[in-house]
């Protein structure tokens, strides 16, 4: 269902964040992303520099480089565009994020180590919605890798955490709902006397 149609306004700020994941020849996983804002105006800096309407405020890059067992084994980041000429030099820090692996408590310890003047704002916005693409990523590309689903029983000890962690944690994943009757029974939790 689209979104109800929008009273007249004038566009102010945009922001627009992409992040993709990839396979490399090497076996290993490269999850890339980039966020860019613009003014619908223009903006004069405290250095007297001046931004055109339209032309990005903050460019910034990123990109992460995983292990299947969703450690992060090479990290770098880059400011193309900022409205500080600093802004640039924190990029190296991100490199700390080399040997932490994407699972519980990674949100806390990015958190944690690039708070406040450790850190990039807009860089580390990146790095939330980078884990759940590089989970997506991996999780998907193993799956594809496999001639067939496992039968009941049969997953590996790692298929079974990453199911259990999906089970209940949307609503497309509820563990009554027909796509985990249908894709993973033993984790059923419905009525399968009522169902059709």
């Amino acid at each position: 269902m689209a979104l109800s149609p929008a009273v007249a306004r004038d566009p102010y700020h945009s922001r627009q964040i992409s992040c993709q994941g990839y396979l490399r020849q090497d076996g290993l996983w490269d999850i890339e992303a980039a966020i860019t804002d613009t003014k619908g105006y223009p903006v004069s800096f405290y250095d007297g520099r001046n931004l055109p309407e339209g032309e990005a405020l903050h460019e910034m890059q990123v990109r992460l480089t995983l292990n299947s067992q969703y450690e992060i084994v090479a990290a770098e980041a880059s400011t193309e565009h900022s409205p500080y000429l600093i802004c640039p030099e924190i990029a190296a820090s991100y490199q700390q994020l080399v040997g932490i692996k994407i699972g519980p408590g990674f949100n806390r310890k990015i958190r944690e180590l690039f708070k406040g003047r450790a850190g990039c704002t807009h860089i580390t916005e990146l790095l939330g919605p980078m884990a759940t693409v590089g989970f997506q990523t991996i999780s998907s590309g193993l799956r594809k890798r496999e001639t067939a689903q496992p039968a009941v029983g049969e997953r590996t000890g790692e298929q079974s955490r990453l199911l259990g962690r999906l089970i209940d944690s949307c609503h497309g994943w509820r563990s009554d709902g027909d796509p985990v009757r249908v894709q993973f029974p033993e984790l059923y939790t419905g009525d399968t006397a009522t169902d059709s």
